[in-house]
């Protein structure tokens, strides 16, 4: 059984089976998602049965094509052309790898390993109708590989057809359970189709599969934010932050659910850990203030507010807090003197 190769979401806008459907959003994708894509479409191929592909994929690594001399053609050529077509996938030339694929095709049509492949180029080239058409061939031919559903349900995911995708993600899962990363995408799915508390057991199967996911926690404190479920949110973003401290994005949210329900100390400190991590946050900056002025700290949320606006002078929220407050204080001092 091959090992899962893991395609990194974006947003995308296409038809499938005749229907329009809304871009797939690329929120919660993270740093560590795109590493560890990076990590694994550089070192993971196709399974084979020939135990030598990874020698063989060394012999092509310099000036590979898909055009040997006529003495490299042998009884087996379609091997060739599988060999060459995945060290054409380690190099990231994801087209000629397609030409040969093709070639091998054109030879032996039922080569699962072929059409698989042919998958992940055509996702890698965001021609994911056609993605779609290699992983349904290689399932026909082997409908027992996860990472083949798992790639087809990815590839339905960025389409759109999220009924399908979640289909695909279940048949993944119903042969390889413990793939964290497809109840991960399951839930997102399910979070998109406003399934909330099926979204929320999916996320949940995940960490417990991957304590250490950050994606699935910060998901699902941001789907539990979402459905006002504020102190059930900053304890998930609470088990996030011990796991990665230097997340800024969900000390931010933290901060805001604090703030939200009057914590102001709270939701103060928690700004200040995403500003300490990423200076230039703006949107940080604005909110520490409000914080502060909630605690009649009205010099020193003008001094944020105007932070703000430093980075990002047109940032209209900070703009009227900072008028506002400027108006307030002016009246403060017009009562004094009087």
């Amino acid at each position: 059984m091959r090992k899962l190769y893991l395609l990194a979401l974006t947003g995308i806008f296409v038809g499938l089976f005749g229907v329009n459907v809304a871009p797939l959003s690329a929120a919660g994708n993270s740093r560590r998602n795109q590493r560890l894509e990076n990590s694994r479409s550089r070192t993971e191929y196709a399974y084979l049965d020939n135990s030598d592909v990874v020698e063989t994929l060394n012999d092509y690594e310099q000036n590979i094509s898909c055009y040997p001399p006529d003495s490299d053609v042998n009884a087996n050529v379609y091997q060739t052309w599988i060999h060459r077509g995945i060290a054409l996938q380690k190099l990231q030339k994801y087209r000629e790898s397609i030409i040969c694929l093709d070639l091998a095709l054109a030879v032996k049509p039922d080569l699962e390993q072929a059409w698989y492949r042919r998958g992940i180029a055509l996702s890698h080239l965001k021609n994911y109708h056609q993605a779609f058409v290699a992983y349904h061939h290689a399932l026909k031919l082997n409908p027992d590989e996860y990472t083949t559903w798992y790639n087809q349900a990815v590839t339905l995911e960025k389409l759109g057809v999220y009924s399908k995708a979640i289909d695909a993600y279940q048949q993944a899962l119903d042969l390889n359970p413990d793939l964290y990363s497809a109840w991960h995408h399951r839930g997102q799915i399910l979070a998109r189709l406003g399934r909330t508390d099926k979204a929320l057991i999916a996320y949940q199967k995940a960490v417990e599969i991957q304590p250490d996911y950050h994606e699935s926690w910060y998901a699902q404190g941001s789907l539990l934010a979402r459905n006002n479920r504020t102190q059930e949110a900053i304890q998930t973003y609470h088990r996030l932050l011990q796991i990665a401290p230097d997340e800024y994005r969900a000390w931010y949210n933290q901060g805001n659910l604090y703030l939200k329900s009057q914590q102001y100390e709270h939701a103060i400190a928690a700004y200040q850990k995403a500003i300490a991590i990423k200076p230039d946050y703006h949107q940080a900056l604005n909110n520490q203030g409000a914080a502060l002025e909630k605690l009649q700290q009205h010099r020193e949320a003008l001094k944020y507010y105007s932070n703000a606006l430093q980075l990002e002078p047109q940032y209209q929220k900070a703009l009227n807090n900072r008028r506002r407050l400027l108006l307030k204080l002016a009246n403060l001092d017009s009562v004094k003197n009087d």
